[in-house]
Order: C-alpha cells, then sequence, then structure tokens
C-alpha cells in the first residue's frame, strides 16, 4: 500500500472513532469448543503417546502431556486423604510404606512408564441431577430465574463479608520439600471471599492466614481449590527412614494372640503384616475431626503407645438416679418445615428429638466410651475352674464342614461379657440309606433278596467312586412318615453312614440295586449340631476342653476350637448354678446416606451414623432415649466443605468427624464398628440396597480389613446379587426394619422410615430428596447450616430405628420365637418363618428316632410374588402343570348384601386349625394317606380321620405343649405383684407361643417346605369347612340368621336391639356349639350394632368394646388399601362414617352430598396437600421383568428412579401421583406414562400439575358408589355433580346403581345349597297306592333310598327303575318347554308386565301396562335357570359326589351303604339328565367361533 493511501486510510479510521471499534472478528474460530468428555479424551490420547518432550539432558525438564493447572504439584505428596482420626498408627505407617515403595519403584532408574488415561477427580456437577435439556452440563441441571437469583444472593453476601479482608503475598514453597497438604476439603475461605483475588493461580501477596490463601483451579476436579501450603509440623520421613521399617512387626504383647493375616491385594504383596488391636488414642472420641488436625496432634506415636501400653483405665459407669432424671419434652420447631410440607397432630419435630437427645451427653463422659485393646481379653480370665467355657451364643457361620459359635463370654477381670468365638470341628455327616427287599437290575425288581452285605458293598463302591476315603456304617432302627410314597412306612432297618465333612458329597437322590432312597445328603453341619445336642436357640452353652487358638479367623475378643463337639451342650435347667439371663448386648444402629454419581453411574456413601447403646439389657423396657448411649458420625465432602464445617463439627453440642475422601469415611466406619464390636445392627432398609451399596464401594476403594463389618475374616470379596450378602455379616444380628419379619409385627402401609415414626414414634420425620441430595453439600454457600442439617437428619435417623426396633420389642420377641424353634436367631430376625416351623419340627421327629425328607435344593424354588400380597415360596411345577390349587381352603359363606341395624354376634373359633389338628389328631404318624396316582387327575382326595383308640401324634401333641406354655405364661400375666419389666417379658413369651402354635398348619400347606404334606393341609380344612357349616345349620335351627361366615368365624343376626340381650344369645349358642367338641372352643370375638356387608371379605362396622366405646372396624374396603391415596380414604370414611351413623335415609343421603360437594370444590380449589393424592402400590418382581411395564403407573415411576440410578427392586413399595400430560388433559385411567414420583412434583421450578379429575373419580367416586350401592337415594349422576364432574358421563340407564357394580362368585365356587335354592323338587308318584312324594336325593337324613332301590313315603314299596326313569324325564321336558314358551317380564317400577311378544328396540318394555315405561324386560324362566334344574336333578343320583361330600362325617359309612347297591339305578337315571346336559349350550365353549378368524388359510 502506498503511503498516501495509508494514511488516508488512517485519517480515515481516527474521523470513525478508531479502529478498534471498526474490527470485526473472523469467521475461523480461535480455539475449539469442547465438552468434558471430549475434553478427557484429548488428553488422554495425549498421554498415550507418551512423553513428547523427552528428557533428554536430565535437567529436571520433562513434559508427559499433562496440564499443569496445580503448577507441578505431585498428588503424591498432597496430603494423605485416606487419613481419618483415630486410625490406627500402625495401619497409617505401612499405608504411607506402600505409597512409599510404589514410588520408589517408579524413580529406580526405569524409562517412565506409559500413562494410563487419567481418571478425573468426581465435581460436584457429577452428582447434580441430570437434565436433558441441559447444554452447559451433561450433569448439572439448568437453573431456572428462581435459582439464579439464590445463587446471586449467596455469592453476594460472601463477597460483603470478605470485603474488607486484606490479600496478602505468600511465598512459594520449596521444590526440595513436597508440600504435605493438598486440596482442602474445608473451604473456610471460599474462590468469593478476596474481592482482589485473581482466578488462575496467579501469586499474590499473602500471609500464612490460611483464611486469605489463593485459590487455584484443580483440572482433576474442575473447580477452585485451595492452592498447597508447606506444613509447619509435618515433614515427610526420606526414603531411608522408610527403609528402616520395611520389614516391622506391630508390637504385640508376648502373650497375645497372633492374628492370621487377610489376603492382601496382589499391589500389597510385598507389605504383608500382622495385625493387632487397635489402641485407643489419646484425645476423646467426640472430638474426631479431620485428619491433618489428627497428624499434628500425634507428633509421636511411639510415646503415645508407650503411654498406652499398660493395662487401659476402667472407668465405672455411675448409677443413673431414676429419681432425678428430668424427662424433656420436645417441642415442635417452628423454624423447619418437614419435606412433605405437613405436620402429623401430635407429633414432635424431629429437630426437638435431636436436641432432648443430646443434652445428657457431656465431654466427660466421653472417657467411658474407650474399649480395651483384644489382647486385653485373657483366657484365664473367661474359663470356669474346670477348665469349661460357659458361653451365650449368638450367631454361627459354616465353613467347610467347621460351625463356628459366636457368642459373649463374662470377662472376670473386667467384669464386663465380650465377645468370643468358637470353632466346633469333628462334625460327621449323618446319612442313612434304605435297603430294598428284592435288588431292582434297570429299573426292574428280581427275585434276588438285599442282605446287608449287598447294601454295604455297593454303597462302598458309590463312596469310592465320590471320593470318600474315610467312613463308618451301622445298621439301625429308623422310623419314616412321610409323603414320599415309595419308602416303607413305620420302623424298618436303615444302614447309617458317618463321615466328615472334609470328604466329598454324595450327590442327593442317589440310588443303587440294593438301596432305594439316601436321606441327609445335603444336611449343613449346623443343623446336625443342634439336634443332636439339642440346642434350642440362643442359650448359655458349656463347651469342655476348649483350646485357645493360634490363630484367629474371626474379629472377637477371643478364640477357641474344640475338637469334639459333643464337649458342647446347654445347660440343663435344672442347675441351679448356670446362667439364666441373656448378657447384655452391645446394638449399634447405623444410619447411611448415599448419593449417585451420575458420571460414573455409581453409588457413593457421603455420610455415616452409628449410635451405639452398650451393656444393652433386651429384657429391660427401658425405653432407648433414656439409655446411655454413644453418637459417632463421619461426613466427607464432593468436593470441598462449606465454610465453617469443620468448626462446627468441632464446637456443637454434638461433635463429627470429617474426613477427605471415601475411602476414609469407609475406613473410619469399619473402625468404629471393630471398636465397639457390636453384637446387633439396627438399620431400615440395610440389607437391601444401603448394604449392597457399601460392599461395592469397599471392594472398589479397597477399604483397610473390609470384613470388620462383621465378625469373621475374609480373603475374598464376592457380592452376591442374588440378596444372600447378609452371609458378610454373620456374627452380628441384623435386625432390618423393613426385612419381612418386621413387617409381620408392624401394620403399615409402606413400611418407610417416614410412616413407622409418625404411626409408633410420634415424630414427623423430615426426609431428604435423593436428587437434592448434592444441595446440601454445595460449597460455595456461605454458611454450613445446611449441610449440618443434613447431618442432623441423618443422626435422627439412627436413634429413630432403635427407637422403632424397640418399641415392636423385635429383638427380645425373635428371641423367643428362635427358642421355641431351636434354629438360628439371624433368621427368625429377617424373616424365615418356615424354617422356624422346620426346626421345631426337626427337633421332635429327630429326638423319636424318624428319618426326616431332605431339604429341596434352592434351584428348584420359585419365588412368586404378587402385587398385593405376601411372597411365598413354592416348589417348582412341572411343565404343564396347572395352576390351580390343589385342596381347597377356608369356607366363605356368601353374605347378605345391605345394612344391618340389629345387633350382630361374631362368633370366633379360638386357633381353628391348630385346634383341629389337636381335635382329630392329625399327624404324618397318625393319618393314612392314599397313594396318589400320576395321571393329572386334579380332585382332591381327603383321608379319613384317625381311630380315638390311636396313639396322639407328633404335630398334636407340639402344639397343646404350646398352648398349654401359653395358658401359663398368660396366668403369669394375672399376677398383681408383677413388675412392668416382668409383664412386658410375659407378653412377649405369650405373643412368641401364640405365633409358633398358629402357624403350624402352615408347613402342611407350604409346598417350599421339606415337611409339606397336601393330604394333611386338605383334611385341615375340610374339617374346617364341616365345622363352620354345622355352626351354621345350630344357627338356624335356633331361628338366628347367619348373614356372614369366614373360616373360622360366622356372623349372627340376634334380631335384638338390646346389648345384655345380645351377650344372652351368644353365650346360649357358645354352650351349644362347644358341647360338640372336646379341644375345639367358639368365643364371642365382637359385637356389632351396626354393620356394612358389601361382599366377601369386605365389610365395615360399629363395634362395641368392653368398656361400652364404639369403633368402627373395617375389612377389605378400598380405604384398606394401599393403591387409594389418602384423599380418598378420607373421602371413604367420612362416607361411611354417615352410612353407619344410624340416622334416617334422607338425612344420611343429604350430608354425603354436602359432603363430597366441599371436598369436590377444595381439591380444584388445590387446598389439599400434595401429600392426600400420593398413591402406592408394591413391586410383585423387578420393574424391568413385567412384560406389560408401558400400562403400569408404579412400574413406570419404577423405571424412572431405576434409570436416575436409585436401586429399585422387587417388594418395594413405590408412590406416584397421576399428573396431567404436556398438553395439559388427563383422562379417566391411570395412563402410566403420567405417572411421576412424589418428589418430582415437590422440586423447585416443576412445572408438574396434579390430574384432580382423575382422583375425583377414580379415587372418590367410585369408592364411595361402592359404599352407597345399597343406600338408597344415591345416583351415580348425582354424586359425580357433587364431585363437579359432568353428570351425563355418570348417567345410569338402569332403574338403580346396583344393578352396574354388583358383584358375583364364579359359578364354579358357589356350593350346591346356593345353586340350587331356586331349583324346583322331583315329584314322583307311586304306583302301588298312586301317592305323590317329594324326593330329596341322598343327602337328605330322611331319605327314600333304601339298598334295594327307592321307596314311596306312604306304603314303602320299591318304585320300578323304568318308572322313575319316565317320570324323571317328563319333568325334564316340562321344564326345556317352559323355557322354549319365552315369557319375558317388565322390571319397571309399576309395571311388571308379562308378555311373551317382543319390542323391535330389543329389551324395551312395550308400555302395555303402564304407558312411556322405560324399564327393561327380561326372560321369566332364563337358561341359567334351566341349567341349574337339570343340574339340580344330576345331582340327586350323584353317588361318587355324595360320597365325597360325606366323607370325614358320621354318615359316611349310611351313605356309602346306600350308593353300593343302587350303582345301576343311579347309572341309568344320572344318563337320563346327561341327555339333555350334554345339549345345553351353557356347558360348552365354541373355541372355533371365538378364533376361528385365526386359522390359517390352507392352500
Amino acid at each position: 500500500m502506498a503511503p498516501a493511501k495509508g494514511l488516508a486510510a488512517l485519517r480515515e479510521a481516527r474521523a470513525k472513532g478508531g479502529r478498534l471499534g471498526q474490527w470485526k472478528p473472523s469467521e475461523s474460530e480461535l480455539y475449539d469448543e469442547v465438552t468434558d468428555d471430549q475434553y478427557r479424551s484429548i488428553v488422554g490420547d495425549r498421554l498415550d503417546a507418551d512423553d513428547f518432550i523427552e528428557d533428554d539432558d536430565h535437567g529436571g525438564y520433562v513434559d508427559n502431556g499433562m496440564d499443569d493447572w496445580d503448577n507441578g504439584r505431585d498428588e503424591d505428596e498432597s496430603e494423605d486423604e485416606d487419613a481419618f482420626e483415630g486410625e490406627d498408627e500402625e495401619f497409617r505407617k505401612a499405608r504411607l510404606l506402600k505409597k512409599q515403595k510404589a514410588r520408589a519403584r517408579a524413580n529406580a532408574g526405569k524409562p517412565l512408564a506409559k500413562t494410563n488415561k487419567p481418571k478425573a477427580k468426581s465435581a460436584f456437577s457429577d452428582y447434580a441431577r441430570p437434565v436433558a435439556s441441559s447444554s452447559s452440563s451433561t450433569y448439572r441441571p439448568a437453573p431456572n430465574a428462581m435459582q439464579e437469583d439464590d445463587f446471586m444472593a449467596s455469592l453476594l453476601s460472601s463477597v460483603t463479608s470478605t470485603a474488607n479482608d486484606t490479600a496478602a503475598r505468600k511465598r512459594k514453597s520449596s521444590p526440595d520439600i513436597p508440600s504435605s497438604e493438598g486440596l482442602h476439603p474445608s473451604s473456610d475461605s471460599s474462590f468469593f471471599s478476596s474481592s482482589g483475588r485473581k482466578r488462575y493461580g496467579i501469586e499474590e501477596d499473602d500471609e500464612d492466614d490460611d483464611h486469605n490463601s489463593p485459590s487455584i483451579w484443580d483440572a482433576k476436579r474442575g473447580v477452585m481449590g485451595k492452592k498447597p501450603r508447606m506444613s509447619d509440623i509435618t515433614v515427610v520421613p526420606s526414603h531411608q527412614d522408610y527403609d528402616q521399617e520395611n520389614d516391622f512387626i506391630m508390637d504385640v504383647d508376648e502373650e497375645e494372640i497372633m492374628v492370621k493375616p487377610e489376603l492382601i491385594d496382589e499391589d500389597e504383596e510385598d507389605d504383608e503384616m500382622q495385625i493387632r488391636k487397635i489402641k485407643p488414642l489419646a484425645a476423646t472420641t467426640a472430638n474426631l475431626n479431620g485428619a491433618t488436625t489428627a497428624r499434628r496432634k500425634v507428633i509421636n506415636s511411639n510415646s503415645i503407645k508407650n503411654v498406652l501400653k499398660p493395662d487401659p483405665v476402667k472407668v465405672k459407669a455411675e448409677p443413673i438416679d431414676e429419681d432425678n432424671i428430668e424427662i424433656v419434652k420436645p417441642r415442635l420447631s417452628s423454624t423447619s418445615t418437614p419435606r412433605n410440607g405437613k405436620v402429623l397432630n401430635g407429633a414432635s419435630h424431629w429437630s426437638a428429638i435431636q436436641e432432648s437427645l443430646l443434652q445428657p451427653q457431656t465431654k466427660g463422659s466421653e472417657l467411658e466410651e474407650v474399649k480395651a485393646s483384644f489382647s486385653s481379653v485373657k483366657a484365664e480370665n473367661v474359663l470356669e475352674e474346670d477348665g469349661s467355657l460357659s458361653m451365650f451364643w449368638l450367631d454361627h457361620f459354616e465353613q467347610d464342614g467347621v460351625v463356628l459359635f459366636v457368642g459373649k463370654v463374662l470377662d472376670r477381670q473386667s467384669g464386663k461379657h465380650v465377645s468370643a468365638c468358637v470353632s466346633i470341628n469333628g462334625i460327621e455327616r449323618n446319612l442313612f440309606v434304605k435297603p430294598r427287599a428284592k435288588r431292582v437290575v434297570q429299573g426292574q425288581e428280581t427275585d434276588d433278596d438285599v442282605s446287608r452285605t449287598d447294601v454295604f458293598t455297593e454303597f462302598d463302591s458309590i463312596r469310592r467312586k465320590a471320593g470318600i476315603e474315610e467312613w463308618a456304617a451301622s445298621y439301625v432302627q429308623r422310623k419314616y412318615a412321610f409323603e414320599d410314597k415309595s419308602v416303607e412306612k413305620g420302623e424298618s432297618e436303615w444302614m447309617k453312614v458317618a463321615y466328615g465333612f472334609d470328604q466329598p458329597e454324595i450327590p442327593m437322590g442317589t440310588t443303587g440295586q440294593t438301596f432305594s432312597h439316601v436321606f441327609g445328603t445335603n444336611t449343613t453341619p449346623f443343623e446336625l449340631l443342634v439336634l443332636k445336642r439339642k440346642i434350642m436357640g440362643p442359650c448359655w452353652l458349656k463347651i469342655e476342653n476348649p483350646t485357645l487358638s493360634t490363630k484367629s479367623a474371626s474379629w472377637c475378643k477371643i478364640e477357641f476350637t474344640v475338637s469334639d463337639p459333643k464337649t458342647v451342650n446347654p445347660f440343663s435347667e435344672t442347675d441351679n448354678a448356670a446362667p439364666k439371663d441373656t448378657p447384655p448386648l452391645t446394638i449399634m444402629s447405623i444410619s447411611l446416606r448415599t448419593i449417585v454419581n451420575h458420571r460414573e453411574n455409581k453409588t457413593e456413601l457421603l455420610c455415616a451414623t452409628t449410635r451405639t447403646w452398650e451393656g444393652c439389657n433386651i429384657e429391660d423396657p427401658t425405653p432407648p432415649d433414656q439409655l446411655r448411649s454413644s453418637l459417632n458420625t463421619i461426613i466427607r465432602p464432593i468436593e470441598k466443605f462449606p465454610p465453617g464445617l469443620e468448626q462446627r463439627g468441632k464446637t456443637d453440642k454434638s461433635p463429627f468427624q470429617t474426613v477427605k475422601a471415601e475411602r476414609a469415611l469407609l475406613n473410619s466406619l469399619l473402625a468404629t464398628i471393630q471398636r465397639f464390636d457390636p453384637d446387633v445392627l439396627v438399620g431400615h432398609n440395610f440389607l437391601g440396597n444401603t448394604f449392597e451399596a457399601l460392599l461395592y464401594r469397599l471392594k472398589e476403594l479397597k477399604a483397610d480389613h473390609w470384613s470388620r463389618i462383621g465378625r469373621f475374616r475374609r480373603k475374598g470379596f464376592n457380592i452376591s446379587k442374588g440378596g444372600s450378602n447378609h452371609r458378610l455379616l454373620a456374627g452380628r444380628l441384623v435386625a432390618d426394619l423393613s426385612s419381612d419379619a418386621v413387617k409381620g409385627m408392624i401394620s403399615s402401609t409402606t413400611w418407610s422410615l417416614t410412616e413407622m415414626c409418625g404411626t409408633h414414634l410420634k415424630i414427623q420425620r423430615e426426609d431428604v430428596d435423593p436428587e437434592d441430595t448434592h444441595s446440601y453439600f454445595d460449597h460455595t454457600l456461605s454458611s454450613p447450616d445446611r449441610l449440618v442439617k443434613f447431618i442432623r437428619l441423618c443422626e435422627v435417623d439412627a436413634f429413630f430405628q432403635m427407637a422403632i426396633a424397640a418399641r415392636v420389642q423385635m429383638v427380645p420377641l425373635t428371641k423367643q420365637l428362635t427358642n421355641l424353634a431351636g434354629n438360628s436367631w439371624n433368621l427368625t430376625l429377617n424373616g424365615g418363618r418356615a424354617v422356624r416351623n422346620e426346626f421345631i419340627l426337626l427337633h421332635e421327629f429327630h429326638r423319636l428316632k424318624y428319618v426326616c425328607p431332605d431339604k429341596a435344593p434352592f434351584k428348584s424354588k420359585k419365588h412368586v410374588v404378587n402385587d398385593e400380597e405376601d411372597t411365598e415360596d413354592i416348589a417348582t411345577k412341572p411343565i404343564g402343570a396347572r395352576g390351580k390349587a390343589k385342596y381347597s381352603g377356608g369356607l366363605v359363606f356368601e353374605p347378605k348384601r345391605g345394612l344391618w341395624d340389629t345387633y350382630i354376634m361374631v362368633m370366633d373359633f379360638n386357633s381353628l386349625y391348630p385346634s383341629i389338628i389337636q381335635e382329630y389328631n392329625i399327624d404324618f404318624t397318625t393319618v393314612e394317606r392314599e397313594v396318589e396316582d400320576d395321571s393329572g387327575e386334579t380332585e382332591e382326595k381327603i383321608p379319613d380321620v384317625p381311630a380315638s383308640d390311636v396313639s396322639q401324634g407328633v404335630l398334636p401333641r407340639i402344639i397343646a405343649t404350646l398352648v398349654n406354655r401359653r395358658r401359663q405364661v398368660k396366668g403369669l400375666m394375672k399376677n398383681k405383684s408383677a413388675t412392668p419389666a416382668q409383664l412386658l417379658q410375659y407378653d412377649i413369651r405369650q405373643q412368641a407361643l401364640k405365633l409358633t402354635a398358629n402357624s403350624m398348619y402352615g408347613c402342611l400347606g407350604f409346598a417350599g417346605s421339606r415337611f409339606s404334606s397336601r393330604p394333611l393341609a386338605a383334611l385341615t380344612t375340610f374339617k374346617g369347612r364341616e365345622i363352620l357349616t354345622h355352626t351354621r345349620e345350630l344357627a338356624e335351627s335356633l331361628q338366628l340368621d347367619v348373614v356372614y361366615g369366614d373360616t373360622d368365624s360366622v356372623f349372627v343376626n340376634s334380631n335384638v336391639t338390646s346389648l345384655p340381650e345380645a351377650h344372652r344369645i351368644a353365650n346360649d349358642f357358645k354352650k351349644l356349639v362347644n358341647e360338640r367338641y372336646k379341644l375345639l372352643e367358639i368365643d364371642l370375638d365382637a359385637i356389632f350394632e351396626r354393620i356394612l356387608l358389601l361382599n366377601k371379605k369386605k365389610y365395615a362396622a360399629v363395634k362395641i368394646e368392653d368398656n361400652g366405646e364404639r369403633k368402627t372396624e373395617v375389612k377389605g374396603l378400598d380405604m384398606k388399601r394401599r393403591e387409594f391415596s389418602k384423599v380418598s380414604k378420607d373421602a371413604s370414611s367420612a362416607v361411611l362414617k354417615e352410612i353407619l351413623s344410624g340416622e334416617s335415609t334422607e338425612i344420611v343421603v343429604e350430608k354425603i352430598h354436602e359432603l363430597l360437594t366441599n371436598l369436590g370444590e377444595a381439591v380444584k380449589n388445590g387446598l389439599i396437600p400434595l401429600e392426600d393424592f400420593i398413591i402406592f402400590k408394591r413391586l410383585g418382581k423387578n420393574p424391568e421383568d413385567y412384560p406389560d411395564k408401558k400400562s403400569q403407573p408404579h412400574v413406570q415411576v419404577a423405571l424412572r428412579m431405576k434409570s436416575k440410578g436409585a436401586s429399585v427392586r422387587a417388594h418395594d413399595v413405590i408412590p406416584y401421583i397421576m399428573c396431567l400430560d404436556e398438553s395439559g388433559k388427563g383422562g379417566k385411567t391411570a395412563q402410566a406414562e403420567r405417572a411421576f414420583h412424589p418428589d418430582d412434583l415437590r422440586r423447585q421450578g416443576s412445572e408438574l400439575k396434579i390430574d384432580y379429575d382423575f382422583y375425583l373419580d377414580t379415587q372418590i367416586l367410585q369408592p364411595v358408589l361402592r359404599l352407597c350401592e345399597t343406600i338408597e337415594g344415591t345416583e351415580r349422576a348425582r354424586l359425580a355433580e357433587c364431585l363437579g364432574l359432568d353428570p351425563s358421563r355418570y348417567a345410569s340407564s338402569g332403574p338403580s346403581v346396583s344393578d352396574e357394580k354388583q358383584f358375583f362368585t364364579f359359578e364354579s365356587q358357589i356350593s350346591d345349597k346356593e345353586r340350587f335354592k331356586d331349583a324346583e323338587p322331583l315329584q314322583l308318584r307311586c304306583v302301588s297306592c298312586e301317592s305323590a312324594f317329594t324326593f330329596q336325593g341322598l343327602m337328605d337324613e330322611s331319605t327314600n333310598i333304601q339298598p334295594v332301590g327307592i321307596s314311596c313315603s306312604a306304603c314303602q314299596a320299591i318304585l320300578h327303575p323304568a318308572s322313575v326313569s319316565v317320570q324323571l324325564e317328563n319333568q325334564i321336558r316340562a321344564h326345556v318347554s317352559r323355557y322354549y314358551l319365552g315369557w319375558t317380564v317388565c322390571d319397571g317400577e309399576g309395571c311388571g308386565a308379562r308378555t311373551r311378544m317382543m319390542s323391535v328396540y330389543g329389551k324395551r318394555c312395550l308400555g302395555l301396562v303402564k304407558e312411556g315405561c322405560k324399564g327393561t324386560v327380561r326372560l321369566e324362566y332364563n337358561d341359567s335357570k334351566l341349567y341349574n334344574q337339570l343340574l339340580y336333578y344330576r345331582s340327586l343320583f350323584d353317588g361318587e359326589k355324595a360320597i365325597s361330600n360325606a366323607r370325614g362325617s358320621q354318615r359316611f359309612e349310611e351313605i356309602r351303604a346306600l350308593v353300593l347297591p343302587n350303582t345301576a339305578l343311579f347309572g341309568q337315571l344320572v344318563q337320563v339328565t346327561d341327555k339333555y346336559l350334554d345339549k345345553n349350550g351353557r356347558r360348552f365353549v365354541d373355541m372355533k367361533g371365538l378364533f376361528g378368524f385365526m386359522e390359517r388359510i390352507k392352500i
């Protein structure tokens, strides 16, 4: 360009404001924009290329491709994030030694190893709720305007609070001395605390003030972190110092037990070490905070150990003066609102409970929590004078045929009970081989007899093939009485085989030519031990000749070994010197908080709280809040803590421990568990989602000695997905409040901790939305209050869990149940009811020398769960087996629907099925069962009742013993001198006895039980149906009306309105019923003043209590089902209250209309809280296993929860709310895609809206209609109009609502008496005397049937078979003709027109009688009546059915004697009826007519 042109251009530019204002950016971008994942990929590729700038001259300059955001600071030089307060000094040295060796190997003149792709540390955004529409981050949700305002407010407040701080320059650390601190989790100074601070690590003037240290950018975390500073105290030792300690062994006392080390990971093979017991720290356990502080406190670890080397100080707890205890009543805090926004009536707030728990705790009492070191327990202090050991066993573990008992022993030196483990060796398998009578070759029985030598020789060959080297055999006499038809019943000769568990197991079902069965192949060593030694659950054991173990297999204080199981025996009940009481237990309640890392799709631990009660007497009724406990809380950050949190952790009334990383949290939790050594772990949903997440984190982060969570040392770490991970907790009892055992003790809808706190503790618990958990850990907040609240919520949950467990007496009740059954306490705690029943029978049959059936393998079982029913394990059915029940259950009478306003007496049989078993002596050993064929016949075969001279069986004797013991205990409860503690124990004992006795029938009908017996179960239920039927017949004979009956009770209408008169009638009826039986007893269970009967198992009544108060009892109605929301239940309850009020119908209807009108307005105006719209539904299986998952609302919600990282599985109860769709429209039905979790609606900025019309229709109107169907004056359209719904949609064309909403029983389930109530009887005429009589059939007591035929009632002459056949056919033809006449009747009010004419509109009335009638015409004699009439005629001559119905009754022999001689006559008459039945269309379904369109076209 020429100079002149350049100057001209410059002048022009100046005239226009300068060149800078005219500059335009180029189209090409100066840098590339990439996502986080793309950036990590680029860095990883760069690292794969190794050092792209070589350190050729060894001048110290090298670049490996890593972005140096940390100013060259080595990660290994940062402070140890795995450290935690209270960590054993030797553990810390070992970990640092391993890291030092790793660095030494890397720098030992080797070329720099190829670096793997870096794994970025988790950032705060990785835990935020993912939002699909967010473009800035994959994990952080797009903030709305309100969130932006909140952020700016907190930002400005933090800037203002520190605006006057002076920034000072800090000198750079010396490169020769590496910094000992890395990124500190604490954020005492936030990034915005200094206005003059620069962002990207440029140095400024700074002194040693921590609060003003400059922040730097951390590439691994993607956030601002504190710049590393040099420690003033801690100096990393040189490599030479470490080399001197390479081969160190932790110092132990000479008399201490050397512990067998756990299997070390491959990367720790050079650092194997032996473990000594943890020494207590000098500092109090309550002030456990940051690892840095702890390291500076403990400068010389050797000096500390020398101080603690002598025997630990024994601190005697001062007795609590109960008279001076001040009861602090918690008050509801107004400063905190629970998550659900609603407070229960009369409920305390969680914060008040938390404050009350903090008041009795002082720093001085923390010294009492110091535990003695493991080696302080000496063998001579626990063994008796004769060398035996007295141990109260709690749990067991099986390993390679060795049973390890864990329990408590008394340490006489300290006066406390400590944990102990006893390994019981020498347990042998016991096999019972059943010899054949004749040799079987290739499945065919021969004539060769089988001798003892033949059986011995063949079994010897089998054991050789199996690899069994040592074994012994002998012939014994044993009995068999169970369901295997191929085994000889009664006492016979068996070959007993014994060999050790160290030998291979013989396969189950092994047979041979000389023997047919081998029992006991899969019997566990624990089962053999408790049966042979007669150990009935947790109790005191006397163990003779124990040997102190030289190698430890557990984490118990002391371990012993015995070589002979016969030396282990329970103390005799007559031994006065034996210990009787349960020793004090250490109970720890664990509460964990987790979060989902969305980037890695993993669940991580954030907070762990343990509250421990030491020396807890489980038989003491004192509530846990009045007992001394120890609280330990460990918290770790996501990136950094909010400013001031660590200081709060030290100064608050309830201190908590802060750690840097999750691994340190896990190690600290394990150390806490090891320090307190709890016997019982209490949690909620602990064995489900929480424990599995904990195990995965322990495994992935390689926590130190992870097996300390249980009581047994383990080498491998195998996490099972089949729900058997509780085995890793063996040695500690686990009381999970969400287990099946607790669900049987607690009546609840969801069994959530929040619900149980409200119902049982009357405390309002505040829940935390899992997707909002990350917001509590926001380090940019100016105050730690929000995170402190999170910690307190976790802490108070630990107390709630223990309080609920104590309220329902979970631990003592399960102990009593276990003592009755003789099984394992942990199995009872976690819902093993079937196992309890099995062990009761195993103990008794073993005592009587019976060979018991083997337990079916686990794989042959199938888990069957219905959405709303309990779980049941049933044996897998063979292919093609039908799903129909193999025998009939209890009898349920068809209810006489309507509202009854006279006194209804509920007469109930006490423990019906156990009483039947005793009354009729039903047992394996007494009842002769017929051999069932394999033809697939489903007809139930009822065995005969044993004769009266048969000796009492095992089942009746067990039940009688339990009943008598319960009667004795209830007698003790009447003692007025009994203390409250004694009364509580008596009540627990009688509950356990009752539950055990009532569950004995269950083992007969439970297909998964080894003692399953369908014939015995069928006989028991058959007698129950018979007894109920006879009871109803007795009531009707007394002119009493039975309006309903169900299994073991009848509802008798007294027809009186006077309560004393009703009681008199009930007592008279009770006396007449009880006179019929020896052991069966009926009693007055309740008197209902008014009852509304709707259907089977669905009724509501006003019950009169003993004190005269009225109480509403509801069973089976919609308001009792969890899939109806609270607003639905409240509406139904209010309507039901009006129906049962006793007022006139007009007033009741008017009040119902007014109530529904107000409710409809409240719902549509948004006056009902969100929680009242929540619907609960239980998952019957895993959500992904549903074939129709798209049509199930709760399954869709569960799948969404699972996609967000939540753990959802079968049996979980899923909450959801039906919402409008995106267009703002709802639907009458529950469309699955419109169902959302309540948390989705609670979140700030949620645009979801509740579908009110759905709730008004499906959740309110429909249940109300079912309640009002028997109330005159209520119309469907009118009720809908009251709720604000369109009445035209609900207009009924019929005269009443009840026609549309009738409930009917399947015809196949209707009894003959109900089916044939309208049938016309068969009239026969005698040829001899010309007289007519009614023939009632075989079941009539005054029957006309004689062994030679049918006789005349007047002249006793025998009618000719041909005459009877002709008369029968004539009457059948008369009914057929009546049907084809086609007479119709109108059901219109005031019409009743009867005609054979039909309108062109079908069923519309012609108006012949009443003009303009809108009624419907129906056949006067329809096809159903004709079909039932034909069936009735056939039933009169059905001999087989008559015999089957009479089986077990007093008339059985009489009816059988009449049927057999008349078989030909009855067969002829049945053929007459079958000729017409075969033509009846109701007997067939034309499948081709239904599905013919699906046939393929034939070419």
